[in-house]
C-alpha cells in the first residue's frame, strides 16, 4: 500500500516539476524572428524653435515636458526626417512635433508644424 501511495504522489509530481521549468515568463523573447521589426509610436510634443540649419537636418527646440518617455522639459538638438519642409521653421517659432526613436535608440523629428 506505502508503495502505491508513493508511486501515486510521484506522479502528481512530476507534472508540475516539468512545468516550473518551462516558465514562458522567463523567457527572451527579444531575439525572436520579427522581435527588431516592431515599431514604436510617435511621440508627439510641443516647444519653441531656437536655431534651424537645414543643411545639416537639424533643429534646435526648447520643448515641454514629455511624459510619453520620461523627459523633463528641455532644450536639445534634434535630427529631422527627410520629409520635413523647413521653409516654415524659423527661430522663436512655437511648434508642435512628432518624434521617433531609430534603430540607433535615437529620437528624430518625424513631423513638426507651426503652433
Amino acid at each position: 500500500m506505502k508503495t502505491i501511495l508513493f508511486t501515486a504522489a510521484v506522479l502528481a509530481v512530476q507534472p508540475a516539476a516539468a512545468m516550473a521549468g518551462s516558465s514562458h515568463a522567463m523567457s527572451d523573447h527579444s531575439k525572436m524572428a520579427g522581435a527588431a521589426h516592431r515599431e514604436e509610436a510617435a511621440v508627439a510634443g510641443t516647444g519653441t524653435v531656437n536655431s534651424v540649419d537645414a543643411d545639416a537636418r537639424k533643429i534646435n527646440v526648447t520643448h515641454e515636458p514629455i511624459p510619453a518617455i520620461g523627459w523633463p522639459a528641455m532644450t536639445m538638438d534634434f535630427a529631422v526626417a527627410e520629409g520635413v519642409d523647413f521653409a516654415a521653421l524659423e527661430a522663436g517659432a512655437p511648434v508642435s512635433f512628432t518624434l521617433k526613436r531609430g534603430v540607433d535608440g535615437i529620437y528624430m523629428i518625424e513631423t513638426v508644424q507651426s503652433r
